[in-house]
């Protein structure tokens, strides 16, 4: 696909869209489609809805640069659209998307290929799981999440009993089936995989001067509030158990060329993958950017390779 990519072929980038992440899509979109102009190619941006395939016909659009994020647009949905309508898209193909954006269903495959993920337990209940959660022999403290979104959204850390009905009822607001997840006390390390190689890897963390639990919606996407590390403070023998274990995934899942997946290392260094992004974040806050231009790549740069990536994967016709 790279040689027929033109910088006067019409590319539309792809934002917004129906999920709870359709804010940070357009910062993500915003920042790509001014690269692409920057970068002298014929973009337009294009708002993701129902009506998205009457939009990319009547725009002409030849190229989809995929920047949403969430249900509907890196769950599959958006495409299996861009599939059948034989338009190459950058990101991963159908399955991969679907797959990565369940986490419930993430989690069953790197378990069953020895990959570590923290223990867990999914109610599809918002009252009805007391007994499951003794059985399951889960200790405090828990991470709840939706089963599938994405950004941090819906997703909080509880430390005693009394704070989990509240976590649970938020976790369902964004979905059928919720997560309670064993917090692993450690480190949080993203690995960027790129061109289907690891690109790099960095620890994340949380300013001394705010008081925040962990990695939450709020801290991702407020300027200052987080610290970076590349690379990771860890002993290069971990970093690199890491960033295996990151590849290691991304080709489990099929993902296509690129994309981000979140660690958190326990003491000792055991990795426990925590989630795969088929289409990370691409804002000026975003860590793949960040690792990028660590080593020497700018976003321009970044973002046109991601372009010239563009394919169909679904082998119609």
């Amino acid at each position: 696909m790279k040689d027929k990519i033109t910088k006067s072929g019409r590319i539309g980038v792809l934002l917004g869209g129906m999920s709870a992440e359709k804010e940070i899509s357009r910062l993500s979109g915003d920042a790509v489609y001014r690269a692409l102009c920057r970068l002298g190619y014929n973009a337009v941006k294009i708002e993701a809805d129902r009506s998205l395939p009457f939009k990319l016909k009547g725009k002409g659009i030849e190229i989809a640069f995929n920047a949403l994020h969430g249900k509907i647009g890196e769950d599959g949905v958006v495409q299996g659209v861009l599939e059948l309508m034989g338009i190459p898209y950058t990101g991963s193909g159908i399955t991969a998307s679907a797959i990565a954006m369940d986490k419930v269903i993430t989690k069953h495959l790197v378990t069953s290929a020895g990959l570590l993920t923290p223990q867990y337990l999914v109610i599809d209940h918002p009252v009805a799981y007391d007994g499951m959660l003794k059985e399951s022999g889960i200790n405090l403290p828990y991470i709840v999440k939706p089963a599938c979104e994405g950004s941090s959204i819906g997703i909080n850390k509880v430390s005693v009993p009394e704070e989990l009905p509240k976590a649970i009822a938020e976790a369902f607001k964004y979905d059928s089936r919720a997560v309670i997840e064993k917090f692993i006390d450690g480190t949080d390390v993203t690995v960027a995989i790129y061109r289907d190689r690891v690109l790099g890897s960095m620890e994340v963390g949380i300013d001394s001067r705010y008081n925040r639990k962990f990695l939450d919606y709020e801290v991702k996407y407020t300027e200052g509030m987080e610290t970076f590390y590349i690379p990771p403070s860890l002993p290069d023998d971990v970093v690199s158990s890491v960033e295996e274990t990151a590849l290691s995934a991304h080709r489990l899942l099929g993902c296509s060329f690129y994309s981000r997946i979140d660690f958190r290392v326990a003491p000792g260094g055991r990795p426990y993958l925590l989630e795969i992004n088929t289409l990370p974040g691409l804002t000026s806050l975003s860590y793949v950017p960040k690792i990028a231009e660590n080593k020497g790549i700018n976003y321009e740069e970044l973002i046109e390779g991601i372009l010239k990536s563009a394919s169909l994967k679904g082998r119609i016709g």
